[in-house]
């Protein structure tokens, strides 16, 4: 799979770079905020035009931000440089109202050493007044002259615009691989990684794309936004698919976030998990269900997504266990059986969802988690025969009573739409029909039409009242 033609937008921290990425993409993905090193991980966005632009974190944080732990900032600037590798072309953000920085010539320097096309795009120019500074950037000597905007005021921005279009011209390799880039956006999958924070979803987004882009950090709260990127898997029938991934950020009560920034980041990762073909769930090995994993289920489940449950760091409950911190089991098989016997309580509303324990540092954990996807996805697009179920239906209201002392009866039903599975059914009375029942009925259907973590929704019309 050939990627897109790739710009990445850089600079040191609080210069305007998540701005001016949500003026290209015309979005506001990227969060914007007056605290320095918001962005702390690469971000993408594909365009129309067959061109994919990178949001990075702030270069510079480890001796210029002081809010920033050191191991964070050096991995920020390892996602920079990631960033800069996979670039075709490089939009260094510069600050036009404080003027160049020492900070500004090192970055300049280090873009120099990369051989690749550097567009100077000198931010906060909001009046003419400030315009006439923007030439004082031309002295770092790169070929193209500094380019003056405003991405808050949307100035300069289709001068711009037409630059990193002539330099994208210049750049394509021929035709056909463009038009080839261009028309491979369209995923086969899409999942989203979901929880709590601190449950290692970007430890395992980094073990399924196999390499380190997204950071990963002790703290709880480390990525800050939904994060997105592309791979490609062999599905169970041997073919080549591309998959996209989104680990989101972590998920927390709206009334217990901490600033704006969390808020936002909240917002992006519900957003993405209405996007998903497949949403995993990730808990932690040591905890089960608390009442934040609750509302993150009764979300996705409102959503309509089918969900897949990972238990991560199962590595850690092997070792607890081998110290002797949980005496109450005589194995650790009998903890993994007891672990899952409280979780399938608590998921009492999703029906034989399929559960992992895996670890994000064993290789093997890959694979479970790619193969349930496509199991799942393929559960998620099953298109039931009208002829099967209403025979299975049949077969299972027979037995049903009503507390009224008249039968329910069903005269027919039809799958109406996937995402979620949705039955439309014709009946006599829908309030013959009691919730104890329509669990049952509920449950059938998913055992029987292997629906396992897939959402199943039924929708009753009666016949009218006699008058």
């Amino acid at each position: 799979m050939r990627r897109k033609f790739c710009l990445a937008i850089v600079g040191r921290p609080n210069v305007g770079k998540s701005r001016l990425f949500n003026r290209l993409t015309n979005s506001r993905r990227a969060i914007v905020h007056d605290q320095p090193g918001i962005t702390r991980d690469v971000m993408a966005e594909d365009l129309p035009n067959g061109m994919t632009i990178l949001d990075t974190g702030g270069l510079g944080l480890v001796v210029g931000h002081s809010q920033t732990s050191a191991e964070i900032a050096a991995a920020v600037e390892e996602q920079v440089h990631f960033a800069i590798a996979m670039a075709d072309l490089i939009l260094l953000v510069l600050d036009g109202q404080s003027g160049a920085l020492p900070m500004d010539e090192e970055i300049v320097a280090m873009l120099r050493r990369t051989g690749k096309p550097v567009i100077s795009v000198v931010n906060k120019v909001d009046n003419d007044a400030l315009a006439n500074g923007a030439c004082e950037f031309a002295k770092f000597g790169f070929p193209r002259a500094p380019i003056a905007i405003s991405a808050e005021h949307n100035r300069g921005i289709d001068v711009l615009e037409g630059a990193i279009d002539e330099i994208k011209k210049e750049l394509a390799r021929n035709d056909a691989e463009e038009s080839a880039a261009s028309s491979a956006g369209e995923m086969d999958l899409s999942l989203a990684f979901v929880g709590a924070p601190n449950v290692g979803k970007s430890s395992l987004t980094n073990l399924l794309l196999g390499t380190s882009r997204v950071i990963v950090n002790e703290s709880a709260g480390t990525t800050r936004d939904s994060i997105s990127a592309e791979f490609e898997a062999i599905s169970p029938n041997g073919c080549a698919k591309n998959i996209r991934l989104v680990d989101t950020a972590g998920l927390r009560a709206f009334g217990k976030m901490d600033s704006s920034v969390e808020y936002f980041s909240s917002v992006r990762a519900r957003e993405a998990m209405g996007r998903a073909g497949v949403v995993f769930l990730v808990l932690d090995a040591l905890n089960g269900i608390t009442k934040q994993v609750q509302r993150i289920l009764h979300e996705v489940e409102a959503l309509g997504r089918p969900l897949a449950v990972v238990v991560n760091k199962w590595d850690l409950a092997n070792r607890a266990f081998s110290q002797g911190d949980l005496p109450a089991y005589e194995s650790i098989d009998a903890f993994r059986e007891s672990y899952e016997a409280r979780l399938r309580k608590e998921l009492f509303a999703w029906i034989n969802v399929p559960i992992l324990f895996v670890s994000a540092h064993a290789d093997e954990s890959r694979g479970q988690i790619i193969a349930t996807a496509f199991q799942v996805a393929e559960r998620a697009q099953k298109k039931l025969t009208t002829g099967t179920l209403n025979r299975l239906l049949r077969e299972c209201v027979a037995s049903f009573h009503s507390m009224r002392g008249r039968p329910f009866k069903l005269f027919y039903a039809l799958q109406t739409a996937t995402y979620p599975h949705t039955l439309r059914i014709y009946c006599n009375q829908r309030k013959l029909l009691n919730k104890t029942y329509e669990s049952r009925l509920r449950r059938r259907c998913v055992e029987a039409f292997n629906l396992g973590g897939c959402p199943l929704r039924f929708e009753f019309f009666s016949k009218p009242p006699r008058k």
